[in-house]
């Protein structure tokens, strides 16, 4: 019953961010309008699109697969994808999208993949995933630079700084995954608050983090000791994000466009996503719909601005994340009815 009213609790949160946003951004809108516009769009292309987000999910997954395998842990891609549409989820319904990665950390654990394994996986998914929007965003620039700074300052900023700090989290994660020193810090301090809290057992626990370290140390040396590994990850996350950004040029197309070529609006779509990552909303959702809809303008025209951004947004995000939420609930509850399955039968 606790979790019925958790996953409904989610979902009533889920639906109101939706119409928050949409009414925010959308309010002087007509909906006739929209539906007007639906009517000119090429219902093939659109099936592109959903294609091009299925090859999204399809890429996360197998990162998973390859980069938990390297590691000596094998698993199927229904578990992959588990993890993926577990992590898109989360991270859609929580502040700053900080509910993703822990989540898919914990789904992991439960399927016998410790965490000093699956943090390091889940820390250089980030990573590497970052520097490859970071590897777009400067082809972007070299190629668009007039283009793409030319008609918002604040847009222009936002980018800016989104660029730096994706590149100062990059920084992080790498000190993370691969500074000894760093780590053991961070357990002194988990330690020295467990100690003001009173905790229990703290020698034995600190013994077990300890250990833990050494062995996520382990992992983090044998990535770095193998840049194949690193190379073939990259790649793969590299496909991951042109099929996201691709699904903008796309929609772009369906409306019967083509004086932009995909690598223009590919560029603005990375602008957007480093403005959005700069703020601090869930998923940047309000500030991604603000800029989309003023980098629209360029891209389709006053006429189909808005039709366009509802169109992305409704396929590269919404759809993807009211997906993951049923996928979620299948892939946990038939985990969880198992691991009730095992504990009865070992009681007999």
């Amino acid at each position: 019953m606790k979790n019925k009213k958790k996953y409904a609790l989610s979902a009533l949160l889920f639906v109101l961010l939706i119409i928050g946003t949409y009414y925010f951004i959308l309010k002087d809108y007509s909906f006739n309008e929209f539906l007007n516009s639906l009517v000119h769009c090429s219902p093939e292309i659109i099936l592109l699109a959903f294609g091009l987000l299925a090859s999204y999910a399809f890429f996360h997954a197998l990162y998973l697969k390859r980069m938990l395998k390297h590691l000596g842990y094998k698993i199927n891609f229904y578990q992959a994808f588990g993890y993926v549409f577990t992590e898109v989820y989360y991270s859609a319904i929580t502040p700053s999208s900080m509910g993703g990665q822990p989540m898919q950390m914990m789904e992991m654990s439960h399927d016998d993949i410790p965490y000093r394994v699956n943090s390091v996986v889940i820390l250089l998914n980030t990573l590497i995933y970052k520097l490859a929007l970071i590897t777009l965003a400067i082809l972007g620039f070299i190629l668009f630079y007039d283009q793409l700074f030319s008609f918002n300052t604040l847009f222009n900023w936002l980018v800016i700084l989104g660029f730096v700090t994706t590149i100062l989290l990059m920084i992080c994660f790498v000190i993370l995954i691969y500074s000894k020193n760093i780590m053991y810090k961070i357990v002194k301090l988990v330690i020295k608050l467990m100690k003001k809290l009173h905790f229990k057992n703290i020698a034995e626990k600190e013994a077990k983090l300890n250990e833990s370290l050494k062995e996520y140390q382990e992992c983090a040396k044998f990535t770095r000791k193998h840049p194949l590994i690193l190379l073939e990850a990259y790649l793969i996350l590299l496909c991951q994000r042109i099929s996201i950004l691709a699904i903008s040029y796309v929609i772009y197309r369906s409306f019967g466009l083509n004086e932009n070529s995909l690598s223009l609006v590919m560029a603005f779509q990375i602008c957007i996503t480093l403005g959005a990552d700069f703020m601090p909303f869930p998923g940047g959702v309000g500030v991604s719909e603000g800029l989309l809809l003023e980098a629209n303008q360029l891209i389709y025209g006053k006429t189909l601005a808005t039709s366009g951004m509802i169109l992305l947004r409704g396929i590269s995000f919404y759809l993807l994340v009211i997906f993951s939420f049923i996928f979620y609930l299948i892939f946990h509850f038939i985990k969880r009815k198992k691991a009730i399955k095992i504990r009865k039968e070992k009681k007999i």
